[in-house]
């Protein structure tokens, strides 16, 4: 069961990067919007998320982590996240010039 979970975040991080492909040739040939930083922005996060956790988790399957260090990791992150969601609702209107 493990090894599904772990293909699972490896398939979601080639999604994300997908995504992220296709948000970057947005950018580039429309040019920057609230809507696509903040969508660039949170699928960055994400990238890096899914790609501790594989890390973390093939470390587990291996025997080399114990599955506390991946928990740790998802809970750190949770302050990265909060910190995202920060700047788009705080600093957005600012930047983007919202009234």
């Amino acid at each position: 069961m493990d090894w599904i979970q772990l293909t699972l975040v490896g398939t979601a991080l080639v999604v994300d990067v997908l995504a992220l492909w296709a948000i970057g040739s947005r950018i580039f040939e429309f040019g920057f919007t609230p809507n696509r930083v903040a969508a660039l922005g949170e699928n960055i996060v994400l990238l890096v998320n899914l790609g501790g956790s594989a890390v973390l988790y093939a470390g587990f399957i291996r025997g080399r982590d114990a599955f506390s260090r991946l928990c740790d990791w998802q809970q750190f992150y949770l302050y990265v996240l909060a910190a995202w969601a920060a700047v788009v609702a705080l600093l957005f209107p600012v930047v983007f010039g919202f009234a």
